[in-house]
């Protein structure tokens, strides 16, 4: 007689993740079926399944536990600042107690060199009054060194600030378990901040595959954002960007942690943005800017100074354009360069804006305004290393194609911003007022915006 046994064991699975939506299939297919991107899913080892962790050693359900609660008044105050205004702008309220921030950006922008000066600043504590005299409150910053050694990070603290920064604690572990109970639960009274850098060199041994894959930048997201939860401790995870300027991982990881900051920038150039692509505690639409220098990143109160050369002024080529860099005004210097081209197909080069944009620009000022640009290779760069997204630079943008075409400066204390139309109209843009305001403010007596013009062949140089 055939007797058999079945084991009481949680079974195994493999599942496949798409790496631009994060999405789970059960098996491989060329074509992700919620995102439709090509060559996305790729295959997780073997994992419990997560039912299998709500089962005792004897394989019956254990009970649930509860989940204590906590009045609205019991919570104390839930915010503190950065001691860095242009971070602070971006935040919003400033770091929030059990919020879990992912900055990202390409390699060498800065981004350790940031989390580093805020460390630093945080030892700057405020002072509570008790019936004893005046106490500090401890403020401890906790750094894991998971790409660096440890002896890395400390001469950067010491070049970048010269306190003692006795709140610092360095831990050198790239196991996520370790991490967590190295740090512990923060005493009463003290507010603590968990630094990670970065998520792509951690890994949980809960996980079996290597550190930067798929599953474990997702497990360990997980445990980071429970314990930042659990204990109240905000945690800041440095993320890696792709060669396309995108967050290396599961798109899950951005849905899952409470504020994503982008931080980008020109290595060529000093001057770098900081900018919040999802923020559930602040605004989405400000922008933090630094300059980068020896002695660390040095915050811009007045970007326009940086942004503009006073040599290439008020010459042919040349336009200025007041953008918005979230709810903050900007002037930028646009240049163009026309030159004739012995090549069939003319070239048409642009630094600092897209490339479709200048085609389109062209075209426009090719067919509306008559100005033969067909046989002509037109080169446009935006000074100082800026990216322009907003619309407003439009004009500027031909202003500067027709002024190099021309061999003709524009007037002096001449600014514009205003959108073009396919139809060569110019449309107005957002915070008209605050623009005009500003540009007045700065000195400019021709202004070129909707409100004078409305199209382009009005304009005369």
């Amino acid at each position: 007689m055939n007797i058999s046994y079945t084991l009481n064991m949680p079974k195994s699975t493999t599942i496949f993740f798409c790496s631009s939506c994060g999405n789970e299939f059960p098996k491989w297919a060329g074509q992700c079926p919620a995102c439709k991107e090509w060559n996305t899913l790729t295959q997780a080892d073997s994992f419990l399944k997560p039912g299998s962790s709500l089962r005792n050693s004897s394989g019956r359900k254990r009970a649930p536990t509860l989940s204590p609660s906590q009045a609205l008044k019991q919570i104390s105050k839930h915010t503190f600042n950065t001691n860095i205004k242009e971070l602070d702008r971006v935040l919003g309220p400033g770091i929030t107690n059990g919020g879990v921030y992912l900055i990202a950006g390409e390699p060498g922008i800065g981004k350790s060199t940031l989390l580093t000066q805020l460390a630093c600043k945080l030892g700057i504590t405020p002072r509570t009054v008790t019936r004893r005299g005046s106490s500090e409150v401890g403020r401890m910053v906790y750094y894991t060194c998971s790409e660096e050694n440890p002896t890395q990070v400390a001469i950067r603290i010491k070049r970048l600030s010269s306190q003692t920064n006795t709140h610092i604690e360095l831990i050198s572990s790239s196991d996520i378990e370790a991490v967590i109970k190295t740090v512990g639960r923060p005493k009463k009274g003290h507010q603590s901040l968990l630094i990670v850098d970065s998520i792509q060199s951690v890994y949980s041994n809960q996980n079996g595959t290597t550190p930067g894959s798929m599953t474990q930048i997702r497990d360990c997201a997980n445990i980071l954002i429970r314990n930042a939860k659990e204990n109240d401790l905000p945690t800041i995870i440095v993320g890696h960007v792709t060669k396309q300027g995108k967050l290396a991982g599961p798109k899950l990881l951005e849905h899952m942690v409470d504020v994503v900051l982008d931080f980008t920038g020109d290595r060529q150039h000093e001057l770098r943005l900081l900018k919040s692509v999802k923020n559930r505690f602040g605004p989405t639409d400000e922008t933090g800017i630094f300059q980068m220098t020896g002695t660390g990143l040095v915050e811009v109160p007045d970007p326009s100074k940086l942004l503009l050369t006073d040599t290439s002024q008020n010459q042919p080529g040349s336009a200025l354009a007041l953008v918005m860099e979230g709810t903050r005004p900007m002037t930028i210097e646009v240049q163009a360069l026309v030159s004739a081209t012995p090549l069939p197909i003319p070239r048409r080069i642009a630094n600092g804006i897209p490339t479709n944009k200048l085609q389109l620009i062209t075209a426009i000022l090719d067919k509306h305004l008559k100005l033969r640009l067909a046989d002509k290779d037109v080169y446009v760069n935006v000074t100082s290393g800026y990216k322009v997204t907003d619309p407003a630079a439009d004009i500027a943008i031909a202003l500067a194609i027709i002024s190099s075409t021309k061999n003709k400066p524009l007037p002096k204390n001449t600014i514009s911003f205003g959108e073009v139309g396919l139809l060569s109209e110019i449309r107005p843009v957002a915070f008209m007022n605050k623009r005009n305001k500003e540009a007045k403010a700065l000195g400019y007596k021709n202004i070129i915006n909707p409100t004078k013009f409305t199209r382009l062949n009005q304009i005369k140089l």
